[in-house]
């Protein structure tokens, strides 16, 4: 701590359920002080269900900024506050080589992966999609790169056959909040030593625009894809005549009965809309999926029938 009659001082950046959670952590404990939160909230924060930063601070009376980037002005705060460390908590903007600089016991951040593995901002989703079979959550030293700082704590965790990209997301920001309770007297405190990264690792950035099934992927990456986007991601999409789907579960299917008959193509129908569709080497059953416009009576043989192809 910083002195027998003063309380520590912790500034938090952050963002999304897990700093909330954080930061009710911290306000409880007596001898910490938080005198300055910085946050970057987005509409689709509450369209997914998580508590905001900024509302859930200003009611503990806290005091809450959120810029749309890390100012002179945010800086200059800080450094008038003279913390002893800083926390980021999933927060969205990079830090300036400024503001590192200034806590006593430097910046600490919590990453969902396995560093030096799966760096970048968004690694539980491609950790689906590639395919993995465990993800996790590294605390580490805030240096000049991206996520590339020294590892205080890493812990490894299964990822569930079926889990969505916003499952695995929100199960790691609570996994994540208590990871952070659970080590924070030891990082204050100087009870673990750093180790610096071994091996060159990975960088995965951001998906941009559409997530436009590609038919003559393998099934396990169709598959993977539609569970990382989705709902309430925006889901995988693909078009069928002149009508839209967007999926949100499928299975996998190898079976002799079903050979692959060309990229996207529909070979049977299951219970009358459990469509079988091909692809490069198998084939997955769109087990839950929308169509737009949405199809009438009529329709529905028309499109959900052997033979018809998606696009």
């Amino acid at each position: 701590m910083s002195t027998e009659n003063s309380k520590f001082k912790v500034v938090i950046f952050g963002c999304q359920q897990i700093a909330v959670d954080f930061i009710n952590f911290l306000h409880k404990i007596e001898n910490v002080e938080i005198p300055l939160i910085v946050t970057y909230e987005l509409p689709l924060d509450k369209t997914y269900g998580y508590e905001s930063v900024m509302e859930e601070g200003k009611k503990m009376g806290l005091n809450v900024k959120n810029p749309n980037r890390v100012t002179d002005k945010i800086i200059a705060e800080v450094e008038s506050i003279k913390p002893d460390i800083i926390f980021s908590v999933y927060y969205r903007k990079i830090f300036p080589n400024r503001l590192l600089s200034i806590p006593r016991l430097g910046s600490i951040n919590i990453h969902p992966s396995l560093l030096p593995e799966y760096r970048g901002p968004v690694p539980t989703a491609w950790t689906i999609q590639n395919g993995e079979k465990f993800f996790g959550l590294t605390i580490h030293k805030m240096d000049q790169g991206i996520d590339t700082g020294e590892i205080y704590v890493q812990q490894k965790f299964a990822i569930d056959e079926d889990e969505t990209g916003y499952e695995l997301y929100t199960r790691g920001m609570t996994l994540g909040a208590k990871m952070l309770a659970e080590n924070f007297s030891k990082l204050i405190n100087n009870e673990i030593v750093p180790t610096k990264q071994e091996g060159i690792g990975s960088y995965y950035g951001k998906k941009r625009g559409r997530y436009i099934i590609n038919w003559q992927q393998r099934t396990e990456d169709i598959r993977n894809m539609i569970r990382v986007h989705a709902k309430p991601y925006n889901p995988a999409e693909t078009l069928l005549l002149n009508r839209y789907l967007i999926i949100n579960k499928a299975k996998a299917l190898y079976d002799d009965k079903y050979i692959p008959q060309g990229p996207g193509k529909i070979v049977d129908v299951l219970d009358g809309d459990r469509l079988v569709v091909s692809c490069s080497d198998g084939c997955l059953i769109l087990e839950d999926y929308e169509i737009f416009p949405v199809l009438n009576e009529i329709d529905r043989p028309l499109y959900l029938k052997k033979g018809n192809t998606f696009g």
